[in-house]
């Protein structure tokens, strides 16, 4: 039985061309703790994609599962950064990727080819504001 004070979870990251056309393989991902006050990051992976543009499972850290049971536990989620890249391809960044204790997820992430002669630019894949606020309703429909 895992240990209720801490907890994990499986992210798997899916890399394909734009669109989803086709699997990249060998593209570096990246995953490291999310930004802290003075905006420093943990690495926590790094690897490569495999012949289906798949990660292999990483394990990172989430806060017990007791944090989801009422409001006022704690925060129910780590947050954590994922960076991709693949020579010719615009490079990604994915921040503030939540991750719940117990739940894989998959990441899917779609690099766009560089123009020949173009210059590597970095482009954010999500926003880099606050976390998404989580609500929870009463059973009797009030907030």
């Amino acid at each position: 039985m895992p240990d209720p004070a801490t907890s994990s979870a499986v992210l798997r990251v899916v890399v394909t061309t734009a669109l989803g056309a086709l699997p990249l393989a060998g593209a570096s991902v990246t995953v490291s703790t999310a930004a802290d006050q003075p905006g420093e990051r943990t690495l926590l992976y790094s690897v490569r994609t495999d012949q289906n543009g798949m990660t292999p499972p990483m394990e990172l850290p989430t806060p017990p599962l007791s944090n989801s049971m009422t409001p006022d536990s704690g925060t129910p989620f780590s947050l954590y950064t994922v960076e991709v890249a693949k020579e010719g391809y615009t490079p990604l960044t994915a921040l503030h990727i939540p991750m719940f204790p117990g739940i894989p997820a998959v990441l899917p992430v779609a690099l766009t080819p560089l123009e020949e002669n173009q210059p590597s630019s970095q482009t954010d894949l999500t926003a880099t504001g606050d976390p998404q606020v989580l609500y929870h309703s009463e059973p009797d429909g009030e907030e």
